[in-house]
Formats: C-alpha cells, sequence, structure tokens
C-alpha cells in the first residue's frame, strides 16, 4: 500500500486493481483521501491514503516514456522538486533534446515490466500466464516447424505441387519457369512458392502480372487459397493517387496488375520498374512473343521487369507447342547470361535428351543391376563422371534411385524449368461423353444457311432475330429439363458461350421448374459471383445447377460436381479443354460425365465430330488441340459453314487425325522424363507428405484455438461439416481483422475447407491465427500472475516462482533470422531456496486482489531474489541455446553453399547471385545470434495454502 506522504499534485499513479484505467494524475488530497484522475477514460477515483492500492510510476536513466503527444523519449536524467518528476532525455524519432513532466506522460501508460507489475500487485488470473505461455511456445514452433507455409493453403495435398513448392519457395529469389500441363495446378504452385516467401521473409514485395481477362480471377485465388489479398493497380487507381506525387507501386507490398496496363501505359510501367520488387509472378507467359531482333512489346515490357527485380516466377501450359525458339525466350527471361544463345541452347538440350533416353532403363526396371549398353554409358558419362558411373552398373535399386538424384542436379534446365504431365501424374478421373442428337427447329434453319459467322453458327440462339424468344421452341430447353430431373440430387456445371445464353437459359429454368439454379457471369461482381459459387456448392439447400457463361470456365475448381452439360461447344480446343478442367482435375473422386445437346446435320454436329472423332479432346485432354486447330482452321471454318457436306467432314477428319498423330508423336519424343522427375519430387517429397498429414491428425490446434478464441472474447457456435461460426461479442479484447459484424465460419479440415469455399481454413499459417496469439503477446495480460495452490505435503505459505524468459535478436528480414532462431521460450520454476525444479502445475486458484496485496508486501524481498536466481539460470540455458542455433545454422547453410558451389561447376543454372547471398546470409545471422539476450516475459508466483 502506499505511503500518505508520498502523494502529491500532478503526481502520476498506476491502479493495481483496475489497470484498465491507464494512468492517473493527483487532482486533490489531504489527509483523509486523495483524489485521482484517469483522463484515458475520463473518470476519477477518490482514495483513503493509509490503504490506497495504488502504485507510482517512475522511469530510470535509459528507460524509453511516452509523452501525450505520442513521441517517445530515452531518459538520460531525472530531477525531483517538491515531490515532481522531470525527465530529460532525446526524442527516438528525431534525436532532439527534451524534458518531460511526469504530468505530461501519455495516460494510455501500462506497466509492462513483469517483475514491477508483481510488485505493483497488477497481476492477472493463472489461467492468462498460461496462456500467454502457450502463444509464445506456438509461435515458436511455428516460426522454426518444416511445414510453415505449408499447412495453411486451402487447396487439396497433390505431391508434385508441393515438391515444386518446396524446392521453389525456399531459394533465395527464385527464378524459374512453371510449365505443368492444364489441370495440374500452376496457379496452385505458384500462390505455395509466393505463400512461402513471404512468411520466411525471403520476400516482402510482390508483383503479379497477368492477362487483362485473368486478374480477378488471381486477386480471388491469391485471398481464398493462401489468405494474401493483393491489391489491383489499374489506371483509374493510380491516376487516383497521382495527387500524392509520389510512386503508386511503392505504396502496397503486394501488387496485381493486368500486362495490357502495363503494356500501353509507358508512365506507370515505368514507374512499376523504378519500385523494388522481390518477386513478380507472369502467368500465361506464352503470350510473350520473341523472335532475335524482333521481341514483342510484351515480352519487352516483361523483360525489363525482370532485369530489375530478383525473383521471377513464369507460368506456361505450353512451354514448347508455340515453338522451341519461344520456349527458349522465356528461359533468357529468367538468366539472360545463361541462356544468350539459341544455337548453343539447341545443342546442349541434344545432349541431355540424350542422357534422359540414356537412363530410361534405370527409371523403368525395378531390379537390383541393370546393364546398360556403352551408347548409354556415354551419354550418361558427359555428366556423371566415371567414379559415378562406375557405381550404376552395380547399384541396388535404393542407391541407384540416390545417383540418379544426382543426376537430376546436374540437369541443364532441371533447375529453372518444372514440368510436369498428365502422363506422369496419378489422380485423374476418367471422362465420358454423352451426346444427345436433336432435331434442329425450322425457325434456325433458314437464319443458319445465310449464316458465315462461326460463333452464330454455333450458338444460333445469338443470331439477332432470335436472342428474345430462342426459348420458347429451342429443343435444348426441354432436353435440360429432363436432364436436370434425372440427375435429381446431383450437381451439375453447364457453360454457355455468352452471358445473354446463360441468362435467358436461366429464366426458363426459373419460369418451368422449381429447380435450384445459380446464375453466374461477367456482368456480376466478384463479391456475386463468389456468392452464387458457394450457393452451388452446398451440400444441402444448395443450388442443383450452375449456369455460367464463359468465365465459368476460367480457373474456378468445381470438382464436387461431376456433371458437365456444354450447351455450346467452342471453336478453339484449349477454351474446351479449360470448361472441362472446372471438373477433371486432381482430386476429383467419380468420373466425369460431359453432356453435349446437338442440332443434327448442323455446324454443331461438325464440331462435336471435330472434337471427338478427330482429337479425342472431350474423353482425353489434347495438349496439341489448338496447334492443330491453328493448321486447319480455313478448312474447318468451311466445314461448320456446309455441314450437309459429308464428304468435306470425312476430309477434314482424317486430316485432323493426320495432324494430330503427328505432333503428338512429336510431343512424346520430345518429353524430358529426366525433367518430369525431377519436377514430380518422388522419391524427395514423401517424408514432408507424412509430416503434413500427422500434423493435420492432431487435435492441438483446434483445442487452443478454441481456449484462445474463448479468452478473447469471441462467441463460437458449433455447426454442420465440422465447422464453428465465430461472432464478434462486446467483451472481446481486441477486434480480429477479417471478422465481420455478420460472423466468420471456419473449419479445421482441410477436406472441408476445399469443399466448401465459403468456409475458412483455420491452421498455424492463417493470419487470424497468428493475429489472435499476438492480441495476447502484445499486450500486458499475463505477465504477472498470482496463484493458490494446495499441497498437504508441504507448509502453509511455501512459494514457487515461475519465470518465463524469451531469448531473442534483431536482423533484418530477409536475412530469416526465424528459420535458425526465432524468439525462444525458456521457462524457468524456482522454489524459497532459489533452486530450480521441474513441477508442474495444475488447477491453480484464483486468489483474491487483497490477499495478492498482502502476499506480495510479505514476499518483495524473497521475489526480487528469485527474480535473480532464475534470471542467471535462464542465461545459462541461453547461451546454450544461442551456441546450438549457431551451430545449426552454420551447418545448414554450409552445406547449402558447398552444394551450389560443386553444383556450380556442372550445372550453369547456378546463379553467383545464390551463392553470394548464402555467404552474405551466413555472416549477419552469425553475428544476430551472437548478439541475442534474454529478457523477462512473465512471472507467475503460486503460493502454497491448504
Amino acid at each position: 500500500m502506499s505511503d500518505p506522504n508520498d502523494f502529491a499534485l500532478g503526481q502520476r499513479w498506476l491502479s493495481n486493481t483496475e489497470s484498465e484505467l491507464g494512468l492517473g494524475t493527483i487532482v486533490a488530497v489531504n489527509q483523509r483521501t486523495v483524489e485521482i484522475l484517469f483522463p484515458a477514460i475520463g473518470e476519477t477515483r477518490t482514495y483513503a491514503p493509509a490503504s490506497a492500492p495504488l502504485t507510482r510510476v517512475t522511469f530510470a536513466i535509459g528507460d524509453t516514456v511516452a509523452s501525450h503527444e505520442q513521441w517517445q523519449m530515452q531518459v538520460e536524467k531525472v530531477v525531483q522538486d517538491k515531490g515532481m518528476l522531470t525527465y530529460s532525455g532525446k526524442r527516438l524519432d528525431n534525436q532532439e533534446s527534451v524534458v518531460l513532466k511526469e504530468t505530461f506522460i501519455d495516460h494510455h501508460f501500462q506497466l509492462n515490466q513483469p517483475q514491477k507489475r508483481l510488485l505493483a500487485g497488477q497481476v492477472d488470473d493463472p489461467k492468462w500466464f498460461d496462456l500467454r505461455e502457450k502463444c509464445i511456445t506456438h509461435q515458436f514452433q511455428h516460426a522454426t516447424s518444416q511445414l510453415l507455409g505449408f499447412v495453411g493453403a486451402r487447396v487439396d495435398i497433390i505431391p508434385h505441387q508441393l515438391h515444386i513448392a518446396a524446392e521453389v519457395g525456399q531459394r533465395h529469389a527464385p527464378r524459374v519457369l512453371l510449365a505443368d500441363e492444364v489441370g495440374l495446378g500452376k496457379t496452385i504452385e505458384a500462390a505455395l512458392i509466393i505463400h512461402q516467401q513471404l512468411l520466411t521473409n525471403r520476400a516482402q514485395r510482390v508483383l503479379i502480372v497477368v492477362p487483362d481477362s485473368l486478374v480477378h480471377q488471381w486477386l480471388v485465388e491469391m485471398l481464398r487459397r493462401v489468405n494474401l489479398a493483393f491489391s489491383i493497380f489499374d489506371e483509374e487507381r493510380c491516376q487516383a493517387m497521382a495527387e500524392d506525387k509520389g510512386n503508386p507501386f511503392e505504396a502496397e507490398q503486394l501488387v496485381l496488375c493486368s500486362l495490357d496496363f502495363l503494356t500501353h501505359n509507358s508512365r506507370y510501367f515505368q514507374q512499376a520498374c523504378e519500385a523494388h520488387w522481390d518477386l513478380m509472378v507472369v502467368d500465361e507467359a506464352h503470350h510473350l512473343t520473341w523472335s532475335a531482333g524482333q521481341p514483342s512489346q510484351e515480352y519487352q515490357v516483361i523483360e525489363q521487369l525482370a532485369q530489375v527485380t530478383s525473383g521471377v516466377l513464369l507460368l506456361t501450359a505450353t512451354p514448347d507447342q508455340l515453338g522451341h525458339e519461344s520456349h527458349f525466350a522465356r528461359l533468357r527471361l529468367l538468366d539472360p547470361d545463361r541462356f544468350h544463345s539459341y544455337s548453343e541452347f539447341v545443342a546442349e538440350e541434344q545432349r541431355y535428351a540424350e542422357l534422359a533416353q540414356a537412363i530410361e532403363p534405370l527409371l523403368a526396371s525395378s531390379k537390383d543391376k541393370v546393364q546398360l549398353s556403352d551408347e548409354a554409358k556415354r551419354a550418361i558419362a558427359q555428366f556423371a563422371g566415371e567414379e559415378l558411373l562406375a557405381q550404376l552398373d552395380e547399384a541396388t535399386s535404393q542407391q541407384r534411385d540416390k545417383l540418379i538424384s544426382q543426376l537430376l542436379d546436374r540437369h541443364g534446365t532441371g533447375r529453372v524449368l518444372f514440368r510436369n504431365s498428365r502422363a506422369g501424374v496419378a489422380g485423374f478421373p476418367s471422362r465420358h461423353l454423352l451426346s444427345y442428337p436433336l432435331p434442329l427447329p425450322e425457325e434456325y434453319q433458314q437464319a443458319l444457311d445465310l449464316e458465315l459467322d462461326p460463333s452464330r453458327l454455333l450458338s444460333p440462339e445469338r443470331i439477332p432475330e432470335f436472342v428474345d424468344t430462342w426459348i420458347d421452341f429451342d429443343p435444348r430447353i426441354d432436353w435440360f429439363i429432363d436432364q436436370l430431373q434425372r440427375l435429381k440430387g446431383e450437381k451439375v456445371l453447364t457453360i454457355c458461350a455468352k452471358a445473354s445464353t446463360a441468362l435467358m437459359l436461366s429464366e426458363a429454368i426459373r419460369r418451368k421448374t422449381g429447380i435450384r439454379a445459380g446464375l453466374f457471369h461477367e456482368g456480376q461482381s466478384i463479391v456475386e459471383r463468389d456468392r452464387i459459387a458457394n450457393f452451388f456448392a452446398q451440400s444441402e439447400e444448395g443450388a442443383q445447377v450452375l449456369i455460367c457463361s464463359e468465365i465459368g470456365s476460367e480457373g474456378r475448381n468445381f470438382q464436387f460436381a461431376h456433371h458437365l452439360v456444354l450447351f455450346d461447344l467452342p471453336q478453339v480446343p484449349d477454351l474446351l479443354e479449360q470448361r472441362i478442367g472446372r471438373l477433371d482435375r486432381i482430386g476429383q473422386r467419380q468420373d466425369v460425365k460431359i453432356h453435349v445437346p446437338f442440332f443434327i446435320n448442323s455446324a454443331q454436329h461438325v464440331m462435336l465430330d471435330w472434337y471427338h472423332d478427330g482429337l479425342n479432346a472431350l474423353e482425353l485432354t489434347c495438349p496439341v488441340g489448338t496447334s492443330v486447330y491453328e493448321e486447319l482452321e480455313e478448312q474447318l471454318l468451311t466445314a461448320l459453314q456446309n455441314p450437309h457436306d459429308e464428304i468435306a467432314k470425312r476430309q477434314l477428319i482424317e486430316n485432323t487425325q493426320t495432324v494430330y498423330h503427328a505432333l503428338r508423336s512429336k510431343l512424346e519424343q520430345g518429353r524430358d522424363k529426366l525433367l518430369e522427375i525431377n519436377s514430380s519430387g518422388k522419391g524427395k517429397i514423401e517424408p514432408l507428405l507424412a509430416a503434413i498429414q500427422q500434423a493435420e491428425d492432431s487435435p492441438r490446434l483446434e483445442k487452443f484455438m478454441t481456449q484462445l478464441l474463448d479468452t478473447i472474447g469471441v462467441l463460437q457456435e458449433e455447426k454442420d461439416d465440422d465447422c464453428y461460426l465465430l461472432r464478434q461479442t462486446e467483451s472481446m479484447l481486441t477486434q480480429l481483422p477479417g471478422l465481420e459484424e455478420d460472423g466468420m465460419t471456419i473449419t479445421y479440415e482441410r477436406k472441408t475447407a476445399t469443399s466448401l469455399e465459403h468456409v475458412h481454413f483455420f491452421s498455424w499459417d492463417h493470419p487470424m491465427v497468428q493475429h489472435a496469439m499476438d492480441t495476447i503477446t502484445t499486450d500486458v495480460h499475463g505477465k504477472s500472475a498470482i496463484g493458490m495452490q494446495r499441497d498437504k505435503s508441504l507448509p502453509p505459505g511455501f512459494f514457487w516462482l515461475e519465470c518465463l524468459f524469451v531469448l531473442s535478436t534483431k536482423a533484418e528480414k530477409h536475412l530469416q533470422i526465424d528459420r535458425f532462431m526465432p524468439p525462444t521460450p525458456i521457462k524457468v520454476i524456482v522454489d524459497p531456496k532459489g533452486l530450480q525444479t521441474d513441477k508442474v502445475f495444475y488447477q491453480l486458484e484464483t486468489v483474491n486482489p487483497k490477499m495478492s496485496t498482502q502476499l506480495v508486501n510479505a514476499l518483495q524481498t524473497q521475489i526480487t531474489t528469485s527474480v535473480e536466481r532464475a534470471s542467471d539460470i535462464a542465461s545459462k540455458q541461453g547461451q546454450q541455446i544461442k551456441q546450438d542455433c549457431l551451430n545449426d545454422m552454420q551447418e545448414q547453410l554450409s552445406d547449402e553453399l558447398n552444394r551450389m558451389l560443386a553444383l556450380s561447376q556442372i550445372n550453369p543454372s547456378i546463379r553467383t547471385e545464390e551463392i553470394d547471398y548464402l555467404r552474405i546470409q551466413q555472416d549477419a545471422l552469425h553475428q544476430a545470434i551472437s548478439h541475442a539476450e534474454v529478457h523477462l516475459e512473465a512471472v507467475r508466483l503460486i503460493v502454497n495454502n491448504h
């Protein structure tokens, strides 16, 4: 308790029992009462001087103190005059010399030092200490986990995607080309890499450049998949920010824009180049056309950005199908020094093709010993050396796998190019075409005889005279309704070329049936489209059918459905594959049924036969389809305009089959099986997969978050499908970003999150999980606590002091200090004799404020001594942890550096920048870890009583 003689007007005091009042100022004092105003909340308290539960706030030289004007100063001198303190020192923001009277200290001040809070009687319930310790421990475990950045993405765990994310995401400034075939998840791979780079502080600023039509899709995917909120930059936004007279691209860390925007606005393009980026991602990179001396404007834009950006990811599903020279040009964007001569590149590729062919017997055989031909040995010797080559003949199958892995390291483009094909990846469903011939209505017949436009030939409802009436006579309407009724209880995705068709089809369903249908088209906002997609995804009370315009074929994942109705057929094979790819994806658990209604002897009939009989593009993927289309476009158009000419149609299909088989054979011969093995991660990724599965089987996160959210004051309502509804309450300690007024539905189950897109997937990576823990660790709750233990084997009054220390240091983010030594908890418990104990405390009882004050006053000297003893123990433990962290860091980075140095001698794709960074990182981390210090984070007094 305070001494009545201690009080003077203007002094600053804290309430031991109501710390939420902030810092109080004495406004009146006499022998009987002392009156204190608490400006932070505008309330006054009156106390009896002899028993006032108050603590005087004072600062010593070296302390930091905040003024009520929000600036801070470091104390250099303290003067006392008539009971009032005046502090002199320098402001932290501008180093100006200032004087601060205690009256003008920040009203919102809270006592942070655990020992001072305990001795001042500012203590919390013992559960707060436990929660604080759990938060710090979980944050430490998350920062040092090999799963950091892997568990939080709302995606199915697919081995080849996870391998690429692990291989590329953990590099410094990665520069790679992701070239998986359609449906294998390049966007997900890019999202995982970006997520990895940001969470591990390898990158802070990211620029994504995509075709204009994909901007919103990427925006939604980044938010939905990995909780990253990118900002769309376009001309309107940049003009609005022009008033600030700065570079608008420096205003945000995560920026998304279209390639057209940068290509057609030289000023903004220049500003984008001047802004520093750690990572740039470019989708649909095959559109960057190039030939020696004649690069396209789009290519030049990306080339200039790539020259000033450390990390670059290029995405394309067609790396080589638009020409081998264009493929070289994209690799040239990644490393112009390495890929400077096309002729040299071709020669080098030939050697790697020979290597891939030479080791094929090793890949195909499971026997311990495989006899290689002399020609194969010569091809391997160019990369393996005689020592490695000699081991291949006598190696067991397990040893051979290791040797093959060493060959992969030597692969020419294996470090900069990742290419998985469906031929090498399991898990895809079968596709079945169900076609439905329908009579051509008389209304269409006459108009089609005069029509030359292929889009109207394939979709006659778009002929102007029928746009408002076609649903009254088109037999596809009744067919469609009949199919939905036959498929009652099953989800049906329907795609049309145009929004107008989708709108009319939806209207017909509304008029004629009670079937629940969703409408999805480009005229809706992103929020509306998300809402409709969620309506379709709901297992109960959701829409049976989703009717989409072509925008529904772009990047959305509807694999919970397996019926696809193609109300019309697109003219270009790649677009057909995009449509089917909404359902035909890894993770689809049933065969995909493709329903195609068509008018007999019409352009639709020709198009269907061309796709099915010529390309087999409906039941199998057709990676060469668009190349065939470009070669036979004129002949196809003629056949569409003359659907009754059977001879012309048969000739078209025969020519299509000939071109298809020629291109397919060429493509198959060009498959680099060595590259595919390196891209798939087989034999490397299995331990990480097992660790993720083990983590997701554990209930640890769900139990912890249930307690943490309850403590913060978030209402949690259990729902169906392993989901919880989180709601705000008036008693919440803080606002959690993302938790809106109408609530938030979450799940801890990956399967539920991937099937219900509106549900948030909570993991240790999720920003709200991290923010909730930060809420506890950055506040004073739990910094000091008192609890009661009942142990009859020990005398009443026996006590323990439980001290939680944290070992930490500071380093620039890009050095990734948390990878080796994040803030590390050290807990020390000492008894009254100062002896360390490992006693575990359960169900501690709360101590009332009056008794807490009495206990603290009675044990002040012992508490101080015990803290000093615990600090000595923690410091010794900290020294050992520092040494262990140093050893671990040196070992890991030395291994990485030595491997890179060795590879640089045999693989020119190793960049000097990567090696230099490892050396700099190693030196800087050694210094940072060496300067780590232990500080007291929280203290809990536990007193025995019975």
